[in-house]
């Protein structure tokens, strides 16, 4: 009888652990590239005002920004934080009426725009675990620091923002992760143009 039972539970049991066993050390992809939500934005008038340059970001091995604890899985996303962090930042003082200028950090013609924007993505990750038998909780961090510099401006004006974003649900998918990190980056990205509007760095044309 004892016997009996054990094979049964080696019938449900051993399947599991050998699914276990192989997401155990396996790679999580975050899907995608990171964008601004849509919405009807009138072109700003005038010479640019703003350039903004790509951000600086010390990249993980392999693109790990995350680790799913639950299942010990690296989670890896193949874009680029700091250039992703430098559009939507871009695109939120687009969307505000500020002539905005998207750059890399060596283009020329930048220098001739009377505002450079400048930073540094010191977080950019994505974790998930397990907080109950049945919950998981995906969380998303993302920390900025933004320099405003340039002819049109007294002296340097930096700016940091962080935002954090939770999710919860009965397991994580590749799509819950992008959520989560997108919408914590627009975030940040919009905390960030209004930390800049509200001192005066940039200004929409009156």
């Amino acid at each position: 009888m004892v016997k009996s039972a054990f094979r049964t539970l080696l019938l449900f049991v051993g399947p599991a652990l050998a699914l276990s066993a192989c997401a155990a050390g396996s790679t999580l992809y975050v899907p995608g590239d990171l964008a601004r939500p849509p919405r009807a934005v009138a072109p700003a008038a005038g010479a640019p005002q703003v350039v903004v340059v790509n951000f600086s970001y010390a990249a993980a091995p392999d693109g790990a920004i995350g680790r799913d604890f639950d299942r010990v899985r690296t989670i890896v996303w193949k874009g680029e934080p700091g250039k992703a962090m430098a559009d939507l930042v871009a695109g939120v003082l687009k969307e505000s009426g500020v002539a905005t200028l998207r750059r890399a950090v060596d283009a020329q013609g930048a220098e001739a725009v009377p505002v450079r924007i400048s930073g540094v993505v010191r977080r950019f990750e994505v974790n998930t675990r397990r907080t109950g038998s049945l919950s998981l909780v995906t969380e998303a961090t993302v920390s900025l620091t933004v320099t405003a510099e340039g002819p049109g401006l007294s002296g340097p004006s930096e700016q940091a923002v962080t935002s954090s974003t939770s999710l919860s649900d009965l397991f994580v998918t590749p799509d819950d992760l992008r959520e989560a990190l997108m919408s914590t980056a627009n975030a940040v990205a919009e905390e960030a143009a209004r930390k800049l509007l509200e001192a005066k760095v940039v200004s929409p044309p009156s």
